[in-house]
């Protein structure tokens, strides 16, 4: 069984530091569980936010989801370690890959101008504001962007009745980049290939989304390192960003937290990105 469970932050943390755990945000997410390659372009919009440390090596250190052809939305708590360790001079450059596999020979890497973080980022606990952004050097061509939900897109789902009827549950797909558990026994090899997986509908908060990632009920999700990574809601026609994955349980196999794009906050955030450029 190969099992999603950690990205480079975590690889490097007896070095330079974990992402959410500087900013005391609790265990920030990084990999897909019980998920699976996405060797046939599944998702191409889903790249690796990808980080030069001085002296080390290119990695990739969180996920996100291209929305404009120069603007790709992760995890504020992403963005904000990233331009800490730039201001420490640990890291050099930033880049964004949809390669499938980054690190493979080959891999194009796009260049990154800005790193965008939600100014209300940390202030309030209930609600994070964990949506942060990268403005890209150049567009990318040849991907298409993302949908962007409406205002309160989940609200209106749960309002219908699309989220929970009785026992069936709605599904979201998760997608990122990280490590892989190879069990039995436990190892983790850093593999940093995207992949995805399934996770069932837990709860709704005015600010998160609850995703259950139990296993044994058939359900995958996300685990460290994996931050900023999308889920997505399909309806019907396209794949719809709704949530940015920020956090979970430590042994990622119950619940994954995941923060909304479809608030109103969010969207202003992100909308404000693409109209500056």
């Amino acid at each position: 069984m190969r099992i999603r469970v950690c990205c480079t932050f975590v690889a490097l943390t007896v070095a330079l530091g974990a992402c959410g755990d500087d900013l005391g945000i609790g265990q920030a997410r990084s990999a897909i569980t019980f998920g699976q390659e996405d060797t046939n372009g599944r998702y191409p919009s889903v790249g690796a936010f990808m980080a030069k440390y001085v002296n080390i090596g290119t990695f990739p250190v969180c996920s996100g989801t291209l929305v404009h052809p120069r603007v790709f939305v992760t995890a504020s708590h992403c963005t904000a370690a990233v331009a800490a360790r730039m201001a420490a001079g640990l890291i050099s450059d930033v880049y964004v890959s949809f390669d499938a596999d980054p690190m493979a020979a080959g891999a194009t890497l796009h260049a990154v101008s800005a790193l965008k973080t939600h100014p209300g980022f940390g202030h309030d606990m209930s609600d994070l504001k964990d949506v942060g952004a990268l403005v890209l050097t150049q567009p990318v061509s040849g991907i298409t962007p993302a949908k962007l939900p409406s205002t309160d897109h989940l609200g209106d789902l749960d309002a219908a009745g699309m989220l929970r009827q009785g026992n069936n549950v709605a599904k979201f797909a998760e997608v990122g980049y990280g490590g892989t558990l190879l069990f039995p026994p436990p190892q983790v090899v850093y593999d940093n290939k995207r992949q995805y997986s399934t996770s069932a509908f837990r709860n709704l908060h005015k600010a998160w989304l609850f995703l259950s990632q139990n296993p044994a009920l058939g359900n995958g999700g996300t685990c460290y390192g994996d931050s900023g990574g999308p889920a997505f809601w399909n309806d019907g026609v396209d794949d719809v960003l709704v949530a940015v994955t920020t956090t979970g349980d430590t042994a990622c196999i119950a619940t994954g937290v995941d923060y909304r794009i479809d608030t109103a906050s969010s969207l202003a955030f992100i909308n404000g990105v693409i109209q500056s450029l």
